[in-house]
């Protein structure tokens, strides 16, 4: 009985509950968790946009090429040609260049495009280069030609 009664009545030297050091130790190890996962978080949600950003880019040169393919190739104008277009709720400069003959990136960014009309030659090459606030994020190079 006198056993039972130990386990039942509480002592009177016996902790209630964590002290002042305990919880500034558990708040600091908290603290120092957070503050190391904060800029893992922030750095994914910036990865998510960028990855966001590129897939409107590759979704608008999609779009842009089907468009031309629907057109006749001959009459496509030649030379270059700039838009801003939207995708995925960015906005976008596309910048086209259709050459007769492949076009050349030049060390400093530019583009050598030849627009010769040549009779025999029904091939078209095309150059699109699309920025987002003058940071190119894609390019894209094809050739269209007329096969009847």
């Amino acid at each position: 009985m006198v056993s039972f009664l130990k386990l039942v009545l509480p002592k009177k030297n016996q902790d209630l509950g964590a002290g002042l050091l305990e919880n500034m130790i558990s708040l600091i190890i908290v603290t120092t968790t957070l503050s190391a996962m904060i800029p893992v978080f922030f750095s994914q949600k910036e990865q998510t946009i960028n990855q966001k950003i590129v897939t409107g880019a590759i979704a608008l040169s999609k779009e842009h090429l089907d468009d031309l393919r629907r057109q006749r190739i001959l009459n496509i104008p030649l030379g270059e040609s700039t838009t801003q277009q939207e995708n995925l709720g960015y906005s976008y400069d596309l910048k086209q260049y259709v050459c007769t003959e492949e076009p050349i990136i030049n060390e400093d960014e530019s583009v050598t495009c030849e627009t010769t009309v040549d009779t025999e030659n029904n091939l078209r090459h095309v150059l699109l280069r699309i920025k987002k606030n003058g940071k190119e994020i894609y390019t894209v190079q094809t050739a269209f030609t007329r096969l009847r």
